[in-house]
């Protein structure tokens, strides 16, 4: 027996028959209680009226698709002061009214649902042998009855993006019981209101620093403790000192240098010249190449950049406003601020070669040309065999630069060319470098970082304010919150007195996050969990969908 008899008797059916084909199974079931209830009065009765087949879906036997093939019959209400005259026979244990798969079968497809989706679902439900279409699973996934959660006490609540810089929705998770909450539309706050109002239990409300879910918090549950979360506000310091470094910039590069500027203590001497040298004229310097096309639009570039930065900053002393400015030069409002707070005229493109994956064989390809060697194509299969793991088109240019190629096609010979030297880090490498525990930096890094808080007074002010702040952030240090601002309120760095004014108006959660243990870390990875979901069903789940599938148990 491929079945056991008594596999439907919990159900009220007897089975009769088994019919296996090589595409399908079909299993005769027959009705066997002797009442039915009324579904409308809940009367049972004896009575039969009638008998029909019906045919519904169930788990696969043997790869093979089973269909139920059920006797059921229909019974008339003994009770006469029901509506109902003739009902249908339920079969409660089995199915659902009206429904066409088993309860166990559509259990099945739920579960696929909401591990796959739809077209995908449907895709490994055909392997399986229960195939159905990707409406139904994801119908299945929408019908999913929500599971009774306690009354939070704690959440987290952040914002993610249905489509990036267009629209946005807010999560909100349990930080108690590390679960999904709920899915709101929009990051405005007016959705957010509307749960608290409808959660009152709520004690403690972790968020970033977004103003929406500040403002929502305050009016809609007064009652609970706001936390700013730690990583936003570490975030927001690493921005401002990456302000402070790009405005500093030349007292950035002179902290920097390997060895400070000779300081001349009186007028240059002469240098004496001997009189054979003086009798012979001077030796002519080697012509240098004409600049490409390429290097004459960088550089009309750059001086373009330079009469701008020169004319704002004229404009700017004459007393003119930002917005003045900006009209005035037709540049945009945010340049217009970033000339006037860098001390010299920044320069995005300086012409210097930046860290390729062939600089760690330099000194084994050096040696590969000092030894004659010219064969791109040769050396670069030598360094896939050691690892290497650049194209062959960046090999090509390495060796080319270190053989001094003019670009014309003839053997190549001559002295090797000089590297370029590194191109000093930007305010935004130098800012991620800062920020880092000092455990957490390499030994370059700790080099940079005590050269920066070793250089000029007014950027050295800046940035142990900024030290300070991220120790009181890792509790690393004993002092208040209230302290650190007045001292940053009243710094001559405008980047630390602009954050300082940041965190007062939002004084209360950035004070909590210092002493509370919760924060919106836990919400992070909840979204990520999100965002894989969202990306699997291709972007194009709406939020219904969305919002069963991630509420589900993961």
């Amino acid at each position: 027996m491929l079945l056991p008899a008594d596999l439907f008797a919990g159900a009220g059916l007897r089975l009769d028959d088994l019919v296996v084909t090589p595409t399908t199974a079909v299993v005769l079931l027959v009705a066997t209680t002797p009442t039915a209830p009324c579904p409308r009065c809940g009367t049972a009765t004896g009575r039969v009226h009638g008998r029909y087949r019906r045919t519904v879906a169930d788990l696969a036997l043997r790869d093979r698709p089973v269909a139920l093939r059920l006797l059921v019959r229909k019974f008339r209400c003994t009770n006469p002061d029901c509506t109902q005259a003739i009902f249908c026979e339920r079969l409660p244990q089995l199915l659902e009214p009206r429904a066409r798969t088993t309860a166990r079968l559509a259990a099945a497809h739920r579960d696929i649902g909401f591990a796959l989706g739809g077209e995908a679902g449907a895709r490994l439900a055909q392997r399986l042998a229960m195939p159905t279409s990707p409406d139904t699973l994801l119908r299945r996934v929408k019908e999913a009855p929500a599971e009774v959660a306690a009354a939070p006490r704690f959440v987290g609540i952040d914002d993610w993006a249905i489509r990036k810089g267009q629209r946005y929705g807010t999560i909100v998770i349990d930080l108690e019981r590390g679960r999904v909450l709920d899915l709101l539309p929009g990051r405005d706050g007016e959705a957010l209101k509307t749960w608290l109002k409808e959660h009152p239990g709520v004690e403690v409300i972790t968020r970033d620093r977004w103003a929406a879910f500040a403002q929502a918090a305050s009016e809609a549950a007064p009652q609970a403790r706001q936390v700013a979360d730690r990583w936003h506000l570490l975030k927001n310091l690493r921005e401002a000192v990456e302000r402070l470094l790009a405005r500093m910039s030349g007292a950035v590069r002179e902290a920097l240098a390997n060895t400070p500027p000779p300081v001349a203590s009186g007028p240059p001497q002469p240098t004496p010249v001997a009189a054979e040298d003086q009798a012979s004229p001077p030796a002519a310097k080697p012509a240098r190449p004409p600049a490409s096309l390429k290097e004459q639009a960088r550089a009309a570039k750059r001086q373009q950049r330079l009469q701008q930065y020169e004319r704002v900053r004229a404009l700017r002393t004459e007393g003119r406003s930002l917005r003045e400015i900006a009209r005035a030069t037709g540049i945009s409002l945010k340049r217009v601020i970033r000339y006037l707070r860098a001390d010299r005229c920044p320069d995005w493109n300086p012409g210097r070669r930046t860290p390729t994956q062939v600089d760690v064989f330099s000194s084994q390809i050096d040696a590969w040309v000092e030894q004659g060697g010219r064969n791109a194509a040769a050396l670069f299969r030598d360094l896939v065999k050691q690892g290497c793991s650049a194209s062959y088109d960046a090999v090509r240019r390495f060796v080319r630069r270190r053989l001094g190629s003019t670009g014309r096609p003839g053997p190549r010979v001559g002295p090797l060319a000089v590297p370029a030297p590194p191109a000093p880090p930007s305010a935004r490498q130098l800012s991620f470098a800062f920020i880092r525990r000092e455990a957490d930096r390499t030994e370059e890094q700790q080099r940079q970082v005590e050269r920066l808080l070793a250089g000029s007074e007014s950027l050295r002010d800046g940035l142990h304010l900024a030290a300070s702040f991220a120790a009181l952030v890792r509790k690393l240090a004993t002092g208040s919150l209230g302290d650190w601002l007045a001292q940053a309120e009243g710094a001559a760095c405008a980047e630390m007195r602009t954050f300082a004014a940041s965190l007062r108006q939002d004084e209360a959660a950035v004070a909590a996050a210092l002493t509370e243990a919760w924060s919106n870390g836990p919400i992070e990875g909840h979204v990520n969990r999100l965002k894989v979901i969202k990306r699997t069903m291709y972007g194009r789940a709406g939020l219904e969908l969305l919002r069963a599938r991630v509420l589900c148990a993961a």
